[in-house]
Order: C-alpha cells, then structure tokens, then sequence
C-alpha cells in the first residue's frame, strides 16, 4: 500500500509570446501580429501510470506513456502564427 502523493506528475511549463506593430496608413491603421505558443517547446509529460494498472516493482510502475495534451491545445508543441489585420 502506497501513501497518499506517492506518485506525482512532472510540472507543465509553457511560455507564450506575443508581437504587435501597428503602422497609421492615411486615415487607416495596420496591425502586424507574430504569436508564438510554447516558444521554447518543452514537452509536458502525462501523469505515471497508476498504481492500480501497475504493481510496485512491475517494468511498467511508473512509466509515462504519453504528452499531457494533444496536439493544438495548451501546452503542446510549438505553434508559430502570424496575422495582418486593417483597422478603418
């Protein structure tokens, strides 16, 4: 029987940057935007597998199997975007 918090997850560490221009053409402006999401992709893990589909000191006690998100939500691989907007 394991105590309560004997397995823990690894962090979730996620960095998001943001540019912005914005440039007055006549009476009109444009925004130029670059977004990047997970700049500096680092993976975030999944949890261990638990202790109830794996038995202290079986091969697989403990293994993470996967990434904590599919790809395109939060946290997962890096996504560069850019947009150009007109404001009038």
């Amino acid at each position: 029987m394991l105590p309560r918090n004997a397995i823990t997850a690894p962090g979730f560490y996620n960095t998001d940057l943001s540019i912005i221009k914005k440039t007055k053409v006549g009476g009109s402006t444009v925004e130029f935007r670059a977004e990047a999401f997970n700049i500096f992709n680092h993976p975030n893990f999944g949890f261990p597998l638990a202790a109830r589909t794996a038995t202290v000191g079986s091969t697989s006690f403990g293994v993470i199997p996967s990434t904590r998100l599919p790809t395109g939500d939060s946290g997962s691989a890096r996504q560069i975007q850019f947009a150009r907007k007109l404001l009038f």
